[in-house]
Parts: structure tokens; C-alpha cells; sequence
């Protein structure tokens, strides 16, 4: 390993269930039948304010831009961003999430709230290079800056609430999947096979493509985001399980810091700090 790779800060926490897909196919199934009922659209994440705070900084710097700025959510949920930005007169909406529930629940609430019209959810595992490829490319053909030539669309702002703090909690056991992988080569191919399903089963997830290579899914994220951007495009990523500098160092292969909202600060011990990081980053000319 080299001195930039070590450098790399790694999760100090635990996998949890919040980083497996069944969970919140599980959570959002509820919610939908919950908005059926109720007519509520569930939980923000966060709280109200973190996305109060993110809408503020889009419409800030992209006023000007409403009917072409193409804005994509990241693991969009029910989809309350892109209301709250619909509302606010943008036009080219695009919220994924890898949960077909989330996507059920965020077109109920987008069709109740009469801006389905406006905003488009799919189900994407934008972790996979090739799905996510073929979807951008889905999109060029219909959308807003459709070229004809078979391009894919790139968005110009990306916005994440937690997303990736449930993609970093989907940890796998490198040391001991690839003991496995091992072991199983070494019993034959149908071992092969039963490891992998079991594996698979434990994992509880829709394996994003290459996962063979042991790559954690939170390191891949910043690759594929990139991949999904205009050259000038910018990410507006919150979290609650990395500080500012994690994300920064984290990420610093293909973005660069722009900027970071504000929030109330504690300090403990003398060193201050605050609860969740809400950071602006500019794509790298050189990410593709």
C-alpha cells in the first residue's frame, strides 16, 4: 500500500443494516403504504434544516440556470430535494435511488404534489459502471441535452443527503471474502458457486459491478459520481459519519473542496466541531 493510499482515512465504525439494500426496501415499502394512508412522505434525514440548507444553496448559485441546470439526487428517497427545488421553479429534475420502493414512494409524492411532470425518478445502482452508463446514456437520448450521437448525459450539480453515509456502513470483510474466494477455488467450481451465493445472501445488497475485486463500495463512490458530471459541474454532499476533512481527503482523487454550509457549532475537550458536514466540491478536470 502507498503513503497516499494509507494516508486515506478508513470508517471507524461497524457495518449496519442501514447499508444493506433490503433494509431500506423494507423501510420505504412501509413508507409508501404509510403515505397511502396518511399521506405523509416520511422521514428527512437530517432534519428539515440540512435540507432547507442544501435547496438554499442551489437556487443561490444556479437562479439563473432553473430551466437547464440538470440536477441529479443520489439515493433521492422519498424525493423531498427536488420538491422542494421543483417548487422553486428547476426544471430538470433527476432523483435515483437503488431501492424500487424509495422510487414507488418518491413518484406518489411527486404526483400528489402535481410535479411529476417535472421530475424524474428511476431506480439505479449507480455504483455499477456499466448500468450507470447505459442510464446516462438513456437519458441524453430524452432529455434536456440530447446530442443524437449516443452520448451520455452529465449533470451539472449532484446532490447527496446520506447517501453515502449508508454506503459507507456496507462494509465487506476483504480479508475474509477473499480467504473464501480462496478456499472456494481450491474445492472446485460448484463450491465456487454455493460461497459466492451465500456471500451474496449475507451481504443483503445488490452487488454493484466488479465486486469480485473486493473494492468497498464507499471507495468506488467518488469515481463513479464524477463519471456522472459535466467538467464544470459541482457536488453538494451531507453527512453525519464524516467530518469535513474525511470528505475532502476521501474525495480528493477526483474533486477538489469548493466550498461548506454552515451549521451550529459544540466544542468538547477544545476542539469545536458540528454534528454534520455539508460539503461543496468541484469535479477535477482530469476525472473523466
Amino acid at each position: 500500500m502507498s503513503s497516499e493510499e494509507a494516508a486515506i482515512p478508513q470508517p471507524d465504525f461497524k457495518p449496519s443494516k442501514l447499508g444493506t439494500k433490503d433494509y431500506w426496501d423494507n423501510v420505504y415499502n412501509r413508507e409508501v403504504i404509510n403515505f397511502k394512508d396518511h399521506g405523509d412522505i416520511g422521514e428527512i434525514w437530517f432534519g428539515e434544516d440540512s435540507a432547507v440548507k442544501m435547496v438554499d444553496w442551489v437556487e443561490e448559485h444556479y437562479e439563473d440556470e432553473k430551466e437547464t441546470c440538470a440536477i441529479l439526487d443520489l439515493g433521492c428517497g422519498n424525493g423531498h430535494l427536488l420538491l422542494d427545488l421543483a417548487e422553486l421553479g428547476f426544471e430538470d429534475l433527476t432523483g435515483i435511488d437503488y431501492s424500487p420502493a424509495a422510487i414507488e414512494l418518491a413518484k406518489a409524492v411527486a404526483e400528489d404534489k402535481e410535479v411529476d411532470h417535472i421530475i424524474k425518478y428511476e431506480a439505479v445502482d449507480f455504483l455499477a459502471e456499466k448500468e450507470t452508463l447505459e442510464w446516462c446514456t438513456q437519458q441524453a437520448a430524452g432529455g434536456h441535452d440530447g446530442n443524437g450521437r449516443g452520448e451520455p448525459k452529465k449533470f451539472k450539480v449532484m446532490l447527496d443527503k446520506g447517501t453515502y453515509d449508508a454506503i459507507s456502513l456496507h462494509q465487506k470483510n476483504k480479508v475474509a471474502a477473499a480467504a473464501a474466494a480462496a478456499a472456494s477455488a481450491s474445492a472446485g467450481d460448484e463450491a465456487d458457486v454455493e460461497v459466492e451465493e451465500e456471500l451474496k445472501a449475507k451481504d443483503n445488497i445488490v452487488l454493484a459491478e466488479n465486486d469480485d475485486s473486493m473494492e468497498e463500495l464507499a471507495d468506488r463512490y467518488p469515481k463513479r459520481v464524477a463519471s456522472m458530471m459535466q467538467d464544470d459541474g459541482r457536488m453538494l454532499i451531507t453527512s453525519c459519519n464524516w467530518t469535513q476533512a474525511e470528505l475532502i481527503q476521501r474525495f480528493s482523487q477526483y474533486f477538489e473542496y469548493d466550498s461548506h454550509l454552515k451549521y451550529p457549532t459544540f466544542t468538547f475537550g477544545g476542539v469545536k466541531g458540528q454534528t454534520i458536514s455539508s460539503v461543496v466540491f468541484r469535479k477535477k478536470a482530469s476525472s473523466g
